[in-house]
């Protein structure tokens, strides 16, 4: 997709599991070869990782994230709730994920501010279908200022 912000895309994958970062840097860079993944292992690398402390020093801000949503310590939740505190990036997109079809878990990450609430299939393939669906969205169908088709390709 040509759109109006020429930035390489950088997405940000939050996820305890490394099996599962694995499966879902794949199914990322599989499908946009374009796209810089971060990964991180927790809710505190996480926010971190969006403060560019430490070795994240020079870390671009994401234009996706991708949450865990039950990890050890600050679980994703938590972590959807301190990035949304934030006014620069209450726009990137968070895609939260899980394992555990949880109703209350999902009517907070709405509340928190998450953009999508996706459940991890347990056969590999639906889930890179699935993560390869959302990023697709949120990367080329979903328009936001900053990352737009521009005006001179929409129908008038």
């Amino acid at each position: 997709m040509n759109t109006q912000d020429s930035r390489p895309l950088t997405i940000l994958l939050v996820d305890d599991d490394l099996d599962c970062r694995m499966l879902i840097h794949d199914a990322l860079t599989s499908s946009h070869s374009d796209a810089e993944v971060f990964e991180v292992g927790s809710g505190e690398d996480a926010i971190e990782f969006l403060s560019h402390c430490g070795e994240h020093s020079v870390a671009s801000r994401p234009s996706l994230i991708y949450l865990d949503v039950e990890m050890p310590g600050m679980g994703g939740l938590e972590a959807l709730r301190r990035i949304r505190a934030r006014r620069d990036l209450r726009d990137v997109p968070i895609v939260m994920m899980t394992g555990v079809c949880d109703p209350e878990q999902m009517k907070q990450a709405a509340q928190f501010g998450a953009n999508s609430y996706t459940l991890k299939p347990a056969n590999a393939e639906q889930f890179l279908r699935m993560v390869q669906a959302s990023m697709n969205y949120w990367l080329t169908i979903h328009q936001y200022p900053e990352h737009h088709i521009p005006a001179e390709a929409c129908r008038s």
